[in-house]
């Protein structure tokens, strides 16, 4: 047990020792490491509120309108409200008179005048549903179009443009984001594995000798690898800070523009651990790729 505590303070001290006698070297590696952490956190937050955004779209989308014959009784809506209302697909239905319709639609100045022009009120009873996938909706406009108190010009205000082009900018915004935080983890472990590389050959005769005497590979390697995560640690909490900060500021001036971004406060907690536990592992990892090349004595 001392054996391995004596190795775990050399290892631990070694790292701390190489860090400020190549303080220079391990900066630069800090500051760039720290960039493409933020880049990484930027754009995963950016990503995260573009897709909350168009979830709250998609939560809309997920509604339709079952527009009503001006022929049908009271009845036979009760009933075919209450067949939606069984439904397993569906989350809510309202049934909505043409006294609320135009009610609702009078929220337009140019509908209102329309309806005013007119004398008499046109808009025709729906039934509200409220469904739990827009996959389902198609299913539901067919529905409509196949039951006789439905209105037989506008069944529905169902448009499956719409929606199909929904869900493509959903998977496309996902997509992006995963690739760029992917392209920026490879640029992130080619720059530290380079920057322990340098220190690591300014150290060269250090390690030939400590080889030489009897070190194993694990006993050179170890204070390397620690350096890297101190300094993929640092850069994390560095860049994080910045990220977190950022993303308060975004979706402050977003909703004093009415732009519909939640702040997401569980998202951002977790994006920063996960950039901090990211920033050591491709620190420890760029430092055991670095390393690795200069053992063989």
């Amino acid at each position: 047990m001392r054996r391995i505590g004596a190795s775990l303070w050399f290892a631990w001290h070694s790292a701390g020792q190489n860090f400020k006698r190549n303080l220079g070297v391990s900066l630069a590696g800090v500051f760039t490491m720290g960039l493409i952490i933020l880049l990484v956190g930027g754009a995963l937050l950016f990503t995260h509120s573009v897709d909350s955004i168009l979830q709250t779209q998609q939560n809309n989308a997920s509604k339709i309108k079952i527009y009503i014959s001006d022929s049908a009784s009271l009845a036979q809506i009760a009933d075919f409200q209450q067949r939606l209302k069984d439904d397993r697909r569906v989350i809510s239905v309202a049934f909505e008179t043409k006294d609320q319709a135009a009610k609702e639609a009078s929220s337009d100045p140019d509908i209102q005048q329309a309806l005013q022009t007119l004398g008499s009120n046109p808009l025709p009873a729906s039934l509200n549903l409220e469904v739990k996938q827009l996959t389902d909706l198609a299913a539901f406009d067919k529905l409509a179009k196949a039951t006789p108190i439905v209105d037989r010009t506008t069944a529905t205000d169902y448009n499956p443009d719409v929606i199909s082009k929904l869900h493509t900018v959903i998977n496309v915004i996902e997509g992006i984001g995963i690739v760029i935080a992917l392209i920026l983890f490879a640029i992130s472990l080619v720059i530290i594995m380079n920057t322990i590389r340098t220190a690591v050959y300014a150290r060269r005769t250090e390690i030939e000798i400590m080889k030489l005497v009897g070190a194993t590979d694990w006993f050179v390697r170890w204070p390397f690898i620690l350096e890297g995560m101190l300094g993929g640690i640092i850069a994390a909490i560095f860049s994080g800070g910045i990220v977190f900060a950022g993303y308060h500021l975004f979706v402050q001036s977003a909703q004093r523009s009415l732009l519909s971004v939640p702040f997401d406060g569980g998202y951002a907690v977790t994006l920063l651990v996960l950039l901090l536990g990211g920033g050591a592992l491709v620190g420890a990892f760029g430092s055991y790729l670095g390393v690795r090349r200069f053992l063989a004595v």
